[in-house]
Formats: structure tokens, sequence, C-alpha cells
């Protein structure tokens, strides 16, 4: 009789560190490809505070959760399976923040093979290709890392880190909010929204998020 393997447990103090993992590689990236690309630097964080692309942090999250059940599957199914949830995660990834926060952070419609301008089939098979390395490679290799710290510092680390980035992560939101809501002069008598437009006003935001553009009549 044929055991199958036992899957490794994803615990939410890891799913801290992948988010912040992803969220660094994802900026160095897009910081890189945009420099190669067109030959300047331009600041392509996600976050107002710090070097962090959310996609990124939130896309290894989901790649991890899910491909974490297709592990022992054989490479091209797990590269398939890749391919198809990595694309899914973007397109309604786009949607969602278009339709909740009234941006849009990437468009591929000046490329040929892509879908409503949300997806674009050579970076669908990267997702394939990202999915099979996340799952058989940069885990295991996190788990190991993880395991010679020691507990009672990582255990404090990641609190701190956890709070911060739910501050930040949702104060970047009511501002991306506000942004959208004040380019189609929607007013807003919040207490709440108020202090994010005085803190964050169009100019700040501009700056911060160069690519950001607002979806106008939304």
């Amino acid at each position: 009789m044929v055991m199958e393997k036992k899957k490794d447990k994803i615990k939410l103090s890891e799913l801290v560190w992948l988010f912040v993992i992803g969220c660094l590689v994802g900026f160095v990236l897009e910081t890189l490809w945009h420099f190669f690309k067109n030959g300047e630097w331009i600041n392509k964080q996600g976050l107002l505070y710090g070097p962090f692309k959310p996609i990124y942090g939130f896309g290894l999250i989901f790649v991890l959760l899910t491909m974490n059940n297709f592990k022992d599957k054989k490479f091209g199914q797990k590269f398939i399976i890749g391919v198809l949830l990595g694309s899914a995660f973007e397109y309604f990834g786009s949607l969602f923040q278009e339709y909740v926060f009234g941006t849009s952070t990437w468009n591929y419609s000046h490329f040929n093979l892509n879908i409503g301008g949300r997806i674009y089939l050579p970076y669908c098979i990267a997702w394939g290709v990202i999915a099979v390395f996340c799952v058989d490679f940069l885990y295991p290799w996190f788990k190991k890392a993880l395991s010679k710290i020691n507990q009672n510092l990582y255990k404090v680390t990641t609190v701190f880190v956890a709070v911060f980035m739910i501050i930040n992560v949702s104060l970047t939101a009511l501002a991306s909010i506000r942004y959208s809501d004040r380019a189609n002069n929607e007013e807003n008598s919040n207490v709440v929204f108020k202090v994010i437009d005085e803190w964050y006003p169009d100019e700040y935001m501009q700056v911060k998020f160069p690519k950001m553009k607002v979806i106008k009549d939304k």
C-alpha cells in the first residue's frame, strides 16, 4: 500500500513573511525591468511606506496555499495548474482593484495575446514557472531557514511586521479610494476620509504611485 505524503501546513506566521518576501521581490523586479526597458529609474512601490509591491505578496501567498495541494503532482501538471491559477489571480486582482479602489496599475492592451488588458499570455506562462519554483524550492528553503532562527525573536518580530503591514495596506487602500473619488469629484464628509485627504493629497499620490491610473466615472 502506497502512503500519500503528508502536506506541510503553512502557518499564519509564515504567511506574514511570505507576503513581505513577495512584496520586496516584486518591487525589485518591476524597478529593474522598468530601468532596463526604459532607461530610467522610477518609483514602483505599491504601498505608502516601504519598497513593497503587495500584488506580488498576495500572489505568492495565493500560489503557495493553492499549489500546496498539488505539490506531489508531476512537473507538467503543476506547471499547467500554476498557469491557470496565476492567470486567474492576476485577472481578478485587476478587476478587484478597478472596481473597489477605482484605480489600475497594469494594463496589457498594447500587447497582442492579452485578455481584456488584464492578463498577457507570456506572463501567464511565467506564472506556471513561478508556481513550480515556489512550491518545490522556495517554500522548502524558507521552512529550513526559519527553523534556524531564534523562536522568541521570530515571534516578536513577526507580530511587529504583521501590525506594520496591516496598517500600511489599510492606509494605502483608503488613500487609493480617495484618490479615485477626488478625480471623479466625489466629496466625502467622513472624518477618516477627511484625514486621508489631508495626509495623502493628489500631489503626494502622483509622486508615490506615478504609474497608477484613476478610472474615471467608475
